[in-house]
């Protein structure tokens, strides 16, 4: 669809949002009722006629039955293509280019805000596994909230299936189970998917205890994972608390070195000056012994010069006199 046609008589495209592998997102005006609108129009020549419908089938009906303030409201449903409430803002990809990796702190905060989306999709009455979680199906909204588009993915899960019907899954973020031949994908795959994009949007920096919530979401076994959202939840809000109680440890462990080094360098300076002092009271004593050895030392030498040489030897300490 190009720019500013209308849509189903109704619908005046504004703008591409995005572009897929299987689908085009435009931003478009619903001019009956002077609104902005989604539209997510599935490309034909990326699958088949049954498949488009299969898979516009799945969406729009998962779409209809969700009801969170951070998922986007289904309109409309066609068979090519399907009408979203619009979400305003820059997805959490762009935000962070825009912006540079994020503190920790606001990572966390996002993280939190994230969680509470995903623990919606897992514990509803048929658990959604989203599949998909990344920067870019994250929007970031001008009141600094977050939403999560692009449900093409996501599936329910299936209690007792073997497997997926499709592997669905962006490299990167998707967990080992979404390759296939692991069984089914479930909430633990997308607890994966979290961790991946938390460790992405601050750079692969952040601090010792956060990282070992972050490893412990991205485990290769699912198994060895949080279980589920609200355990990861419970692990954010209280590691700062062993942030600060390890920082302090650190803290002291620092204090305590530069304490020692300190009374190391004061006992070796209080020693100093013990030393000088008995150098100075060595000296003054030794000296005079050393001037009075010498000054014997200088009369033997004369006696031997005198008895080898028969002369007496002041002659040697006087210069030569001119012309002679």
């Amino acid at each position: 669809m190009d720019t500013g046609i209308l849509y189903r008589d109704k619908y005046r495209i504004k703008r591409k949002l995005g572009e897929g592998g299987s689908s085009v997102v435009l931003m478009g005006i619903d001019e009956r009722k002077g609104r902005a609108v989604t539209i997510k129009q599935i490309k034909r020549d990326a699958y088949g006629t049954g498949e488009i419908s299969l898979m516009m089938e799945d969406e729009a009906g998962m779409l209809t039955e969700l009801d969170h303030p951070a998922i986007p409201r289904l309109i409309e449903a066609y068979d090519d293509a399907f009408v979203l409430e619009y979400v305003p803002g820059n997805s959490l990809e762009k935000y962070v280019k825009h912006k540079g990796f994020l503190k920790e702190k606001e990572a966390v905060a996002l993280g939190l805000e994230l969680l509470d989306i995903m623990s919606y999709l897992h514990l509803g009455k048929r658990p959604v596994v989203y599949r998909d979680l990344k920067p870019s199906n994250i929007i970031v909204r001008p009141d600094g909230h977050l939403s999560l588009i692009d449900f093409g993915a996501a599936r329910y899960y299936e209690s007792g299936a073997d497997s997926d019907t499709q592997n669905l899954g962006t490299g990167g973020f998707a967990a080992p189970e979404q390759y296939g031949n692991l069984g089914q994908t479930d909430p633990r795959t997308d607890i994966y998917c979290f961790g991946r994009t938390l460790l992405q949007i601050m750079g692969g920096k952040c601090s010792p205890e956060l990282m070992m919530i972050i490893e412990k979401c991205t485990r290769p076994d699912r198994e060895e994972r949080f279980n589920d959202c609200n355990e990861i939840m419970d692990a954010l809000r209280k590691y700062p608390k062993y942030v600060r109680r390890n920082t302090l440890l650190r803290n002291a462990k620092y204090t305590c070195v530069a304490a020692t080094l300190a009374m190391a360098l004061s006992l070796g300076l209080t020693h100093y000056e013990t030393f000088i002092s008995y150098a100075a009271i060595d000296a003054q004593m030794r000296v005079p012994a050393v001037k009075e050895r010498l000054g014997r030392a200088g009369i033997r030498i004369r006696e031997i010069l005198a008895e080898r040489y028969g002369d007496d030897i002041d002659w040697l300490q006087k210069p030569e006199e001119e012309g002679k």
